[in-house]
């Protein structure tokens, strides 16, 4: 009776470990997806900006989201959690957000791939190591790590170009806003 109580225990704690990582899952594909647009300006009281633009627009996104949420062992109470990745290149980012024991998972979804002005994301390309550790008010309560991996699936192009007005004639100088727009529009050519 023992014994099988000791492999029931055993076989818990390794399913509970198996479960650690990222709720859409640790093995993870980025595709650059690229189309091309045009955009179409009317003076919207800024006399002599552009009334035209044409782009090429690009933007690696992940097949599973840019945002997740981590999914910690289950039966750890936690307040907070803190994601440190060591990139393949020897670099790190760490994340730290809120912990929902009852759930088991992060309180919010953690940039995973999303890279602008304010924020920087968590993976890089290639293998990520990431170490994790769940804290209930300031006291660790769990620790541990796991292999995140983004591997290349290539390049997709949106068959069709597309067309944009807009009564901002800033559309016109940086396609930005109708590029984001423009994948909305086209499932990110997937």
């Amino acid at each position: 009776m023992r014994l099988s109580m000791f492999v029931t225990v055993l076989l818990a704690t390794f399913v509970a470990k198996a479960e650690v990582g990222f709720k859409n899952g640790n093995n993870i594909t980025a595709v650059l997806s690229q189309g091309e647009i045009t955009v179409h300006c009317q003076d919207s009281g800024m006399p002599g900006g552009p009334t035209f633009g044409a782009f090429r627009c690009q933007e690696e996104i992940l097949l599973t989201g840019e945002y997740d949420y981590f999914v910690g062992p289950q039966g750890v109470k936690g307040d907070n959690v803190s994601l440190t990745a060591t990139h393949e290149d020897g670099s790190q980012r760490t994340k730290s957000v809120g912990y929902d024991s009852e759930k088991g998972q992060s309180t919010k979804t953690i940039n995973l791939w999303i890279a602008t002005l304010l924020q920087r994301p968590l993976l890089n390309p290639g293998k990520n190591v990431v170490a994790y550790k769940i804290s209930l008010d300031g006291k660790t309560t769990s620790s541990g790590q796991f292999v995140a991996t983004v591997k290349d699936g290539g390049r997709k192009v949106c068959s069709r170009r597309g067309v944009y007005w807009s009564n901002n004639s800033s559309d016109c100088q940086s396609g930005n806003n109708m590029c984001w727009r423009y994948f909305q529009d086209n499932n990110y050519c997937l």
